[in-house]
């Protein structure tokens, strides 16, 4: 046999591998995409023996293969996840989730010097068919594609394997992938002849439509979003709510592409369980925001806002974000509830003493619109109430307070949480004995 044929013989064996790999990998990404209300199609695939056979004959025709490890070298799309978005203008947010999710070893865009005819992985069929090649009037295949790898982190014991499978993740609109597939099946078939110059031409016109069909895409995304910002109706789905939240961010000057909207999935069962799951009711809060994107994302914010200082807030938030992550049907047991009891108790007693924190804070600012922890607490240490070094200590309970809050306690040791809690309830006794005692706002 030679190099291809021993190639193939071993991909075979291990397809199973590559399609759990790449199942893996979409799974994690249709959960992060829809949580922060992106609506797309998400798929996955390990490449078929037939396609896989066709391109390595290709470019073994452009330059031999020496050996199976050149092939290994080469070929990088064995798993491969499609991501198809409703909306091509959401392009960078779906990127900025596919970086922080998963491991991005290389990223290309396209159209980059594609020729017609060209896979999108770079191989030039047209050319290798030896045919005339249709000069198009349009662009082409428009996409980003990106070589990733799974975190450890993102996997569970049963999974680690699949942390060492180089996958592709393309990703465009729904309507350019559709065109997509048909011109690969149309141009990528060596053994079924090259296309005429009218069948080039038919596709360059059908691209022309589907890239007509994207900027329709987005006038209908400007047009959703106008009707979220003028209604008074609650919003219908976390879609919508994150829609509502792109257009006031936006508004603000705040580039989507340094910002993530985090958990919308979350806050949306939070609004709506407080019944107000409006744009009037949350508009007011966008404007409060703190630009640190990164650390906490836009939904981690807003609901850090409605929450301050209400433990029927919090308690409703706990359930929403319970609710969001409940991943299975099986019934807790009593076992599970002993296991989890100390745990339970050091987060219970921490968030008591935060929200009685913030309770004060509220209290203090003397003001009916929400003032953001962090101006408080600038302001306290203008009057001399709190040191520099204690407005330090603060900012890292504000970070800890943050991992409880929004789903990440198990990664605080308990002691860590009771040491927190006892230093929170000393800064409060502190605050509330240098407080002005003549009912002066801060």
């Amino acid at each position: 046999m030679g190099v291809i044929e021993d190639f193939v013989s071993e991909y075979e064996r291990e397809i199973d591998f590559w399609e759990a790999a790449a199942r893996t990998a979409s799974g994690l990404l249709e959960t992060e995409l829809a949580s922060s209300g992106l609506r797309a199609i998400v798929t996955s695939r390990a490449k078929s023996v037939d396609r896989l056979v066709e391109k390595l004959r290709v470019r073994d025709r452009r330059t031999p293969y020496a050996s199976v490890s050149a092939i290994r070298e080469d070929i990088v799309d064995l798993a491969g996840v499609r991501v198809a978005l409703y909306f091509p203008g959401q392009m960078d947010e779906a990127e900025r989730i596919i970086q922080s999710t998963l491991h991005v070893n290389a990223r290309k865009t396209f159209p980059a010097g594609k020729v017609p005819g060209a896979d999108p992985d770079g191989s030039d069929v047209a050319a290798s068919q030896s045919v005339a090649v249709h000069l198009p009037r349009f662009s082409g295949y428009g996409a980003r594609h990106f070589r990733v790898h799974i975190p450890e982190s993102r996997l569970n014991q049963d999974q680690e394997r699949y942390a060492s499978a180089l996958i592709e993740v393309q990703v465009a609109s729904v309507l350019m992938h559709a065109w997509s597939e048909v011109e690969h099946d149309l141009v990528y078939k060596p053994l079924e002849g090259a296309l005429s110059p009218s069948e080039y031409a038919l596709l360059d016109q059908l691209n022309g439509l589907v890239l007509a069909g994207e900027i329709a895409l987005e006038q209908l995304q400007k047009a959703g979003d106008e009707r979220l910002a003028a209604a008074k109706t609650p919003f219908r789905d976390h879609y919508e709510l994150a829609e509502f939240l792109r257009t006031q961010v936006s508004a603000l000057g705040i580039d989507l592409t340094e910002a993530t909207l985090g958990r919308v999935d979350v806050l949306f069962r939070f609004l709506t369980d407080e019944r107000e799951a409006t744009a009037s009711y949350v508009e007011p809060y966008v404007g409060l925001l703190e630009q640190d994107f990164e650390k906490r994302p836009v939904a981690d914010q807003l609901a850090d806002l409605m929450l301050s200082g209400n433990p029927n807030r919090y308690e409703a938030y706990s359930r929403a974000m319970a609710e969001a992550r409940r991943g299975s049907s099986r019934r807790l047991t009593v076992a599970d509830v002993k296991a989890t009891a100390p745990e339970t108790i050091a987060i219970g007693e921490f968030m008591a003493a935060w929200i009685l924190f913030e309770a004060l804070l509220r209290n203090l600012s003397k003001s009916s619109k929400p003032v953001p922890p962090g101006v408080m607490i600038r302001r306290l240490v203008a009057a001399g109430i709190l040191s520099p070094v204690q407005q330090e200590e603060l900012a890292i309970m504000r970070e800890l307070r943050n991992h409880v809050v929004h789903g990440k306690a198990g990664e605080v040791p308990l002691t860590r949480l009771s040491e927190a809690t006892a230093w929170l309830r000393d800064i409060t006794a502190t605050i509330e004995d240098r407080a002005p005692e003549d009912g002066r706002s801060l």
